[in-house]
């Protein structure tokens, strides 16, 4: 687990780094680093074993980090998660 991270009484996940990841809903996250954040959908797999949190979809200039800011923050999650 990375000692930079937090989870707070709210359900997010935070970073001393400046970043935050947090579920709005079962199937959509927001992550936000500094002023900028950016909505993730989450979906199930087929076998529905684990949830999908689709980092590619919201990838962009803005957040170069969010895919390995995303799988940090897995270990805060409640259920198995995989980014992709």
């Amino acid at each position: 687990m990375n000692p930079l991270l937090q989870s707070c009484p709210d359900g997010a996940v935070a970073c001393a780094e400046g970043w935050a990841v947090r579920f709005l809903a079962p199937d959509l996250l927001e992550y936000s680093h500094g002023q900028a954040a950016c909505l993730v959908n989450v979906g199930t797999a087929a076998s529905g074993r684990e949830r999908r949190i689709y980092a590619s979809e919201s990838s962009s200039a803005l957040f170069p980090q969010l895919r390995e800011h995303l799988e940090s923050a897995l270990a805060h999650f409640k259920g198995q998660y995989v980014v992709v």
